[in-house]
């Protein structure tokens, strides 16, 4: 009994038995750095698809005042 506690003794005094606190950090995780993305080809996007789009109307002459014989006078653009 007593050889089990002088061994847990000096295994303790090694930082062998159980579970110890360590103050430094692990020894096998790599230490922090900062992280950049590869240089690559700059990505551009393809130009898109043509659509028919449908022409405006052509400006059209709109009469204010017509009599009864067909004759327009004033009016304005549309």
């Amino acid at each position: 009994m007593m050889l089990r506690r002088l061994i847990c003794v000096s295994l303790a005094g090694a930082g062998l038995a159980g579970c110890v606190a360590y103050q430094e950090p692990v020894a096998y995780a790599p230490p922090p750095r900062p992280v950049y993305a590869a240089p690559g080809p700059v990505y551009v996007a393809p130009p898109p698809e043509r659509v028919y789009v449908q022409p405006r109307p052509r400006r059209q002459w709109v009469p204010r005042r017509c009599d009864g014989y067909g004759r327009c006078w004033g009016g304005y653009w549309r």
